[in-house]
């Protein structure tokens, strides 16, 4: 057995919605490099506990720690500064862009007089693809990917935040 501390670690976690207990006393821990899948059926709460570990609900008892720190995730905005990002299973990607604009939309690098720095998008965002070895680059537009290689950009997206494992 690892003495390592676990990345992320929920412990206690409730949440109830008007005569509804979604989550009773929920617990788990993921080490660093570990992949887990949450699986259930309907209603047995996944999508409420992920909710909650993204800061879109606020649990009435429980903890989240990351790392040894004890966080309350306010927002998605916090969670994702803490490293935390979902990919969906509904793509929420503009077709008409390119794959390294829907990446860092919201977020293109900028050169002075806030003009966007392109060769720096088109180099950072292909560096991310190289890594996860799909057979498009930068300036491929999304519209023109399969489904499964759109959902790579939404991989690839979430890579970009400073995720600690």
């Amino acid at each position: 057995m690892s003495n390592q501390t676990p990345a992320l670690r929920l412990e206690g976690i409730v949440k109830t919605f008007p005569g509804v207990r979604a989550l009773d006393k929920v617990s788990f821990s993921i080490m660093p490099g570990e992949v887990h899948a949450l699986m259930g059926e309907n209603g047995a709460g996944k999508s409420t506990l992920m909710k909650v570990l993204g800061g879109i609900y606020q649990p009435e008892e429980g903890k989240i720690i990351i790392g040894e720190e004890p966080v309350v995730m306010t927002s998605p905005l916090q969670a994702k500064g803490k490293g935390i990002v979902f990919i969906h299973q509904e793509l929420s990607l503009a077709e008409e862009l390119t794959v390294a604009e829907n990446i860092y939309l919201g977020e293109l690098p900028k050169k002075s007089f806030g003009r966007v720095d392109w060769q720096r998008l088109y180099a950072e965002t292909d560096d991310i693809l190289q890594k996860l070895k799909v057979g498009f680059d930068a300036k491929t537009k999304v519209g023109d990917l399969s489904i499964a290689n759109q959902q790579m950009v939404e991989i690839a997206r979430a890579l970009t935040v400073d995720a600690k494992a």
